[in-house]
């Protein structure tokens, strides 16, 4: 399912895909266009983005898990209890990173990544990830100023933006 659709001024016909574009973030679209102008195809990315308080939806978790997750509760602030039932218990926990990355759409065997970056093979397809965490200590309790976790992204960018430049070209 798309998270998008698209509607044609004109004739207001409804497109859920656009089959000839590539969707990226606004940050990494020169990254992301390099990549598939030198022949490395991708299938989807993400720039990373500073979310501050973004809760991930409510989870549902055995009760036998309750107590392991108060504990953990009273030294990390990110983590919320919402309420116990009597098989189960629900809460909700903060965001605490976020991730730059890129899929694409073949194994492309890199020889190095750039900067910070991690390679997984994943369905027989590259994927390069840079987790940017928004806290400076594994408690969670002293947060990354916002200045600090943007000139972050932005030097991941750059990062990716040299790695680029160094691909060689793949021959069609």
């Amino acid at each position: 399912m798309s998270l998008i659709s698209f509607i044609n001024k004109k004739t207001f016909e409804i497109k859920d895909e656009l089959d000839d574009y590539i969707y990226c973030d606004y940050e990494i679209r020169n990254v992301i266009a390099s990549l598939n102008k030198k022949g490395y195809k991708t299938r989807y990315s993400c720039a990373g983005h500073n979310e501050v308080g973004l809760l991930w939806p409510l989870h549902k978790e055995d009760i036998n898990n309750l107590d392991d997750y108060l504990k953990d509760a009273e030294n990390d602030k990110t983590l919320h209890f919402i309420k116990k039932e009597s098989d189960f218990f629900y809460h909700k926990d903060e965001k605490v990173a976020t991730y730059t990355y890129i899929s694409f759409d073949d194994d492309y065997k890199f020889e190095k990544y750039p900067n910070g970056f991690t390679y997984e093979l994943i369905d027989g397809k590259s994927y390069l990830s840079k987790k940017i965490e928004f806290y400076k200590d594994d408690n969670h309790v002293t947060r990354k100023t916002d200045i600090e976790i943007d000139k972050e992204l932005e030097l991941t960018i750059i990062d990716l933006e040299k790695w680029v430049k160094e691909l060689p070209l793949i021959l069609k």
